[in-house]
């Protein structure tokens, strides 16, 4: 099994102070304050993976979005979650989707734009979408 070790930093708009904590957003996408973490990431090749929201949340929204949407306190949508992740998905109109708006417009993850940094992932999101979000 090959593991790679990814340092991240999120960096949101509104404050220049590296904390280990977030703030809990009372709504939506606001600031949070950075964080630095280190991500021990599973190397898998997404192209022989069935998509499903479990491969979905274990190797795209574990890797690339975890600091701020995952647990109780999450900022919405809460991304370990499959119905709150779903509430962010239009299946009639999957590309509309807000769920990938924000991440083709590079809204989300904050510091990075996620197809260029790991394509692969923004491809298996998209595709996973695109027919139907199965859980």
């Amino acid at each position: 099994m090959k593991w790679l070790t990814l340092f991240l930093i999120v960096s949101c708009s509104q404050t220049s102070t590296l904390s280990s904590k977030r703030i809990p957003a009372q709504e939506g996408y606001t600031a949070c304050h950075e964080i630095q973490e280190e991500v021990l990431i599973e190397k898998v090749d997404l192209r022989t993976l069935p998509r499903t929201f479990s491969n979905v949340k274990e190797h795209v929204f574990k890797n690339n979005c975890i600091s701020c949407h995952y647990g109780p306190d999450a900022y919405q949508p809460r991304l370990d979650d499959y119905d709150s992740t779903l509430a962010y998905i239009n299946l009639n109109q999957p590309d509309s989707s807000r769920l990938l708006q924000t991440v083709s417009e590079g809204r989300m993850p904050p510091s990075y734009r996620l197809q260029s940094r790991n394509p692969e992932a923004f491809r298996f999101l998209r595709q996973w979408v695109q027919e139907g979000a199965a859980p």
